[in-house]
């Protein structure tokens, strides 16, 4: 089966760009931490920049390369994907990328992923722990994390909508170097840049599988 859907995802990249309703694992022709021969912590950039070159389903005016250290990192890239719509609109899917040491360490989606927490499950296993919290909107941020895979994946929802179940739609999926998990940590990369290592740690969950948000994940303070 794995066989099939990647001759179906070669015999697409070769005619051109996705469909729309594609996720961002189906525009991948490897599972994750792995996405289109980018691995964090083993792709050099001069490597990241060749693939996505490459990949058709990428719009190629969009890529832009800082050259300006952020945070932890020494650079970053940033890229859209073609979307079938007007112009004048905002992408829906786009890309991030952060260098150390002229090497991949964390690679970043966001927006219309068309992906779900089942989706990511199946690739990569359960999450080991998720963060959930009420965010400025007055909505709840939820944050599951994959520390040993070097994945991490969120969502935004309503206060009324706190079932978190494998349909869930995620808005981000994050791939990151795990050697890099405890530095991260320290710079509020998985609070939304709210908490340290230590208060993160402190509202932090262990995954305790699918239900409802308050009943197994309510919010804590650090």
């Amino acid at each position: 089966m794995k066989r099939l859907i990647l001759f179906f995802f070669l015999l697409i990249v070769a005619c051109g760009s996705l469909p729309d309703e594609y996720s961002i694992l189906d525009r991948s022709n490897c599972v994750l931490p792995c996405w289109n021969g980018i691995t964090a912590g083993q792709t050099t950039e001069k490597e990241l920049l060749e693939i996505l070159k490459g990949l058709p389903d990428i719009d190629q005016k969009t890529i832009k390369i800082t050259n300006e250290p952020w945070n932890i990192f020494d650079n970053q890239t940033f890229f859209s994907f073609h979307q079938n719509w007007s112009l004048n609109q905002a992408p829906r899917l786009q890309g991030y990328v952060y260098i150390i040491n002229n090497e991949v360490s964390k690679l970043a989606f966001c927006g219309e992923i068309k992906t779900s927490v089942g989706d990511i499950i199946e690739q990569i296993g359960e999450p080991e722990n998720i963060i959930s919290g009420n965010n400025f909107y007055g909505g709840r941020t939820v944050i599951l994390v994959h520390p040993s895979k070097g994945v991490s994946f969120s969502y935004t929802t309503e206060l009324d909508q706190l079932e978190i179940n494998s349909d869930t739609q995620i808005s981000c999926l994050e791939i990151f170097d795990p050697l890099l998990y405890k530095e991260m940590l320290e710079a509020k990369f998985f609070s939304n840049g709210y908490y340290n290592t230590e208060e993160t740690l402190r509202v932090m969950y262990p995954w305790d599988g699918y239900g409802n948000l308050d009943e197994k994940y309510p919010p804590r303070q650090p």
